[in-house]
């Protein structure tokens, strides 16, 4: 017998009940949990009388041990181009012998574009406290490397890595950190191997079980508040990926939820769990379709054989409570559980999927392949979940790879045109300098009515900014006038043909809340395309301003107004969001450089509208259940009475007004951005000007050409960068 195991997996007894069935103490109870030999026939008979199991069941029960999950490390290959990426970088930079200066200049980027492109893929697991995530983690694991009794009640999101993926500076197998610096709200696993900020952050250390001290509100160390920990384990499934243990979602403050969806929209994979008893009640569906909506999209028809939503999983976990897992019974719960989810949805709720994947059909014959059973009692109601999983988990790797081999080349082909540009330049101050001299006088001259005319063109884009904040705040005012209010929703639900059961109506209700969040992006990514059509002008006037500062010169500057702005929206990227810009990079507004702002800064992080809405439509649903328990729904006005009640709710949750601040935030953050990005490119042309001036006021041919020779060697280096990930080989400089 397995004691412990038949308390808390068979019988569901606490350590305290167990304890008072059995007429004995906790402690003698412990012991048992440790050593069952002890045991004697009137205990087990106990055990019998009040769990109503028959005695061999009682003597022979073992804790189930599902199949190995098992997954062949794919990531190892990615890695080692990774490596082969830095080492090609670090000899390159050795033979070159380039100055500080020269390498921020020109390859800081690139080896930061790699970094961030290269990184494991990482699995979000979602669910409620009681819905078995610790033990799926375990399974995952291969052994019991997670604890499974600590339940954290408050917002600490557990980041479980490979142990080889330790920096150097952490020795032990866990580190705590607060939930609030500087007033930075969530520590950054992205700046993992960065030992000042991750000590700064740091409020404990130890062995893994010292989870348990910072996990529970009701902790030893519960007023050290902490926000993050992260696990160093050896797993074979941690070769492949990270794995994010989040907080159990609706049990404790609304911000807590909230916390958790903010940590867990940058996963790479979302497992979602639900106890298959109760499977996929209103409160799992509100939370898991604003998770969906910034799941990222690796499926692409035209590019790739990834299967269409193959990183989402919903499973009904503990299938075994399900008629002893039965798989017909089940089935039927699956396929319930994905039509009442369905029924939450608005018309257009995949439509950016859709446009960015080349798939259809999401709803009606996508979605249902990602719902999955799990129980480790009934190992064949794991196999579609395991397989499904190992198979998205080995493919990403390759994808991740063909992404960085796309950065790169754009990196590659922009820098060649710069350098080539900027080879000529100098070659030219050597055989012409009186002509480089009328040109920096021509530009020194048009200067002032160049900075004149661009303050007057960037009023112009923060004016168009302003008056896209205010048209986008009027229609979605319009739509939410439109939608809620009685007569409509009577009508809606008339239409959809509602039932008359609490059931059926929050459903309606969900889709309605769903329905206006839809809307709501639909108008931001309408209004921010119009942003982008202006700001690709904007951005091609700027280029032009300042590769022709002067109509009688033929002379080029080597300066691309486009790529500075990338750039530049790459590193604000990195500090928080940026609204509608985001949106415009992703769109490719400056050009074909928006994948060189993705990776040098903004990362996994463009999602227009979705994630900045995301928090609010938790909030909505939070606040929406439970109203229709205040209904009379059996009156003759019930559906009157439903629709009343709703717009009361949306009315004294003033969630218009929450609506409206949001999108002004969103077009606050757009002109921030734009202004910082458009101050840093004049910095940038200030610096290149004033290098122009330098190399003529002390003009040295020996320098001139020691430089011209290192740019034809970064050239060299660009132009042999090895794109082909099975080539990447070291070449001479």
């Amino acid at each position: 017998m397995d004691f412990k195991a038949l308390l808390t997996d068979k019988l569901k007894w606490s350590e305290e009940e167990a304890a008072q069935i059995l007429g004995t103490s906790i402690e003698q109870i412990r012991k048992w949990e440790i050593n069952d030999d002890t045991l004697t026939n009137s205990i087990i008979s106990k055990i019998v009388e009040h769990s109503g199991l028959d005695y061999n069941t009682v003597l022979d029960y073992h804790k189930a041990r599902p199949e190995h999950f098992y997954t062949q490390n794919t990531w190892k290959k990615t890695d080692e181009v990774k490596q082969s990426y830095m080492e090609y970088i670090d000899f390159a930079l050795d033979k070159m012998n380039l100055d500080e200066e020269q390498k921020n200049k020109y390859i800081k980027n690139l080896q930061s574009g790699i970094k961030n492109s290269q990184v494991k893929p990482s699995i979000s697991i979602v669910g409620r406290s009681d819905t078995g995530k610790s033990t799926l983690i375990n399974t995952l694991l291969g052994s019991e490397k997670m604890p499974v009794s600590w339940t954290p009640t408050t917002s600490i999101a557990v980041y479980i890595k490979h142990i080889n993926d330790r920096p150097n500076f952490i020795k032990d197998t866990t580190w705590i950190f607060a939930d609030e610096m500087d007033g930075e709200n969530l520590w950054n696993v992205k700046k993992l191997y960065d030992k000042d900020y991750c000590q700064k952050w740091k409020i404990a250390q130890g062995d893994v079980d010292i989870l348990s001290l910072f996990g529970t509100r009701q902790g030893e160390m519960s007023k050290k508040r902490a926000g993050a920990a992260v696990v160093f384990l050896d797993a074979p499934i941690l070769c492949n990926c990270d794995i994010l243990d989040l907080p159990g979602y609706g049990t404790e403050e609304a911000s807590d939820d909230i916390i958790t969806f903010n940590a867990g929209q940058k996963a790479d994979i979302l497992i979602y769990l639900s106890q298959a008893n109760g499977f996929m009640r209103v409160e799992d569906i509100n939370y898991l379709k604003e998770n969906i909506r910034t799941l990222p999209v690796f499926e692409k028809k035209e590019e790739n054989n990834v299967k269409p939503l193959s990183n989402l999983f919903v499973v009904a976990s503990q299938a075994n409570s399900v008629n002893n897992g039965n798989v017909k019974d089940l089935s039927i719960i699956l396929q319930k559980g994905c039509e009442n989810f369905c029924k939450t949805l608005a018309p257009k709720y995949w439509k950016k999927r859709e446009d960015i994947s080349g798939f259809t059909n999401y709803g009606t014959s996508i979605l249902p392949k990602r719902f999955f059973t799990y129980t480790i009692d009934i190992p064949l109601l794991c196999k579609n979940f395991n397989s499904s999983l190992k198979e998205i988990l080995e493919m990403l790797p390759e994808i991740i790879n063909k992404r960085t081999q796309a950065f790169i080349e754009e990196y590659r082909r922009t820098y060649i045109a710069i350098l080539e540009t900027e080879i000529k330049m100098n070659e030219g101050l050597l055989s012409d300098k009186e002509e480089y001299c009328k040109k920096l006088q021509e530009i020194e001259d048009s200067e002032l009515k160049r900075t004149k005319d661009n303050s007057e063109n960037e009023r112009k884009i923060t004016q168009k900014i302003d008056a896209l904040s205010i048209k986008s705040q009027n229609e979605f005012s319009q739509y939410y006038s439109g939608i809620i209010n009685t007569d409509n929703l009577v009508s809606k639900m008339q239409n959809r043909n509602v039932k008359n059961n609490k059931e059926d109506i929050n459903y309606f209700v969900s889709q309605i809340q769903d329905e206006l969040l839809t809307e709501c992006n639909l108008i931001l990514e309408k209004n921010t395309k119009e942003l982008s059509s202006d700001l690709q002008k904007y951005i091609k006037n700027l280029d032009e301003k300042f590769r022709n500062s002067s109509t009688n010169s033929t002379i080029d500057i080597d300066f691309d107004a486009g790529f500075a702005f990338s750039e530049a929206v790459g590193r604000i990227g990195r500090l928080g969001i940026i609204g509608g810009l985001a949106g415009c990079i992703a769109s490719e507004a400056v050009g074909s450089l928006g994948s060189i702002a993705f990776f040098t800064g903004i990362g996994g992080n463009i999602v227009l509208g979705s994630s900045f809405f995301g928090p609010m439509g938790i909030a909505m649903g939070a606040a929406i259940i439970g109203v229709i328990g205040l209904i009379q729904l059996f009156s003759g006005e019930w559906e009157k009475n439903v629709a009343k009640k709703i717009v009361e709710s949306y009315d004294d949750n003033d969630f218009k007004r929450s609506f409206k601040n949001l999108i002004t935030d969103y077009w606050k953050q757009t002109e921030s951005a734009f202004v910082q990005a458009n101050r840093e490119v004049e910095k940038k042309w200030v610096k290149t000007v004033e290098e122009l001036r330098n190399k003529i006021n002390s003009y040295d041919a020996v320098e001139i050409q020691n430089n011209i020779q290192n740019l034809k060697n970064i050239l060299y280096f660009y132009n042999h960068i090895p794109i082909d990930r099975s080539d990447c080989q070291v070449v001479n400089i």
